[in-house]
Order: C-alpha cells, then structure tokens, then sequence
C-alpha cells in the first residue's frame, strides 16, 4: 500500500493531527517536527510524538502515536523490560497493547525451543529437508506485520506470496527473527507446534 517515502512536512502535520485535546494553533505549531523523534527498528523507519502517549492500566505498557516514513499511522508499544518497541497498527492503544502483550507472550514460547529452531533451519538450508512457506505464515507469527511488509520491501520482495523454507534459512542469517516464521510454517505443515523437530519427522514437500 505504502512504498515511497513522504516528505517530512506531511508526516508532521498528520502526526500532529492526531492529538487529543490540542487546539488547531497548537497543533500547527507542533507540525514543525520538534516533538517528534525519529526511530529506525525491526526494519521500520517512524516518527513518534513523545507528547502523544498512552499508559496501560497496570502501568507496564506505553503507546506513543506514531507515523512511518511511508505515511502509515501506528501505535509505538513499549513494554516494561524491553527497549525495542513493537509496531501495533490498531486505531485503538489498548488493542495495541493486548496485541504487543500476545507477540510477546508467543516470541517467549517459541524462544524456549529457538535451538529447535536454529537447527531446523540449518537443515533447510543444507537441503536436509524441505518446507514451504506462505506469506500468511509470518502474517501468524508474532512478529509485526508491518516489520514483515518493510523487510519483504527492502529486499525486493513485496509481492511475495510463498517462499521455500531453503531461501528464508538463508535470510534468517540476516534477520534472526525470521526462525519466528520458519516456527510457524512448520506447525502449520504437521498441525501441531514444530518442536525438536528433524530430517524424519518432516516431509520433503518441494517448495517454490
């Protein structure tokens, strides 16, 4: 939907739009930029308005309203414990919140079994197995949707639709956080969470 990066002027004053309680003047006068800092992560590049945020009930989350270089709106989660935020694309902060507790309640699971993982992928890519992968697999996983649309863009690849589990092997060596949709589509493959998973237990189904 978003490819080009918008000029920064436009990306401010939408961004400042967006908060509550502020009159158009100030609002105006916010659109210079200088409450907004810029932040590059997962593959995503934001700004987010420190003087547009949302704490959680508890205390343990925080929501900073945000806008990519690409024009597309979010809500920047921090969780306690974490310094990477997580990119929430709900209207709403508080399913933004339950959205970024879930990811990360899934990504502790799965990273209990990540040496599973790292040497299902090494067989992928030493063609020991096969695997083959949807684009609704990383769309499941618990990363962000938005860093998976601004990875896949990066390398070219944004109309990909399936990808064989060899060549996202090899791209986990670039983005570790790729083994999280190599997790998925191999529970999805048996119909049942991949775990200690090895060359017999899977099928050679070939891949595109």
């Amino acid at each position: 939907m978003f490819s080009k990066s918008i000029k920064k002027p436009i990306l401010f004053k939408s961004l400042a739009a967006d908060r509550q309680m502020t009159s158009l003047i100030d609002k105006e006068l916010i659109a210079d930029g200088g409450a907004f800092t810029y932040l590059r992560s997962d593959w995503v590049a934001l700004y987010f308005d420190s003087g547009n945020v949302v704490v959680s009930d508890d205390g343990s989350q925080s929501a900073y309203r945000a806008i990519t270089t690409c024009g597309e709106k979010l809500w920047l989660v921090f969780s306690e414990g974490k310094t990477r935020g997580y990119h929430a694309e709900s209207d709403c902060p508080f399913e933004a919140f339950e959205e970024a507790r879930d990811a990360l309640t899934r990504r502790r699971a799965i990273r209990a079994d990540w040496d599973n993982i790292k040497a299902l992928a090494q067989d992928l890519r030493m063609r020991r197995v096969a695997l083959d992968v949807h684009i609704d697999d990383a769309v499941t996983s618990p990363l962000c949707a938005m860093g998976t649309r601004h990875f896949l863009r990066r390398l070219g690849m944004s109309k990909v639709t399936r990808i064989s589990g060899f060549k996202l092997a090899w791209l986990m060596l670039l983005e570790p956080q790729l083994g999280f949709v190599i997790d998925q589509a191999a529970s999805r493959q048996h119909a049942k969470p991949m775990r200690r998973a090895t060359s017999k237990s899977l099928n050679t189904q070939t891949s595109v």
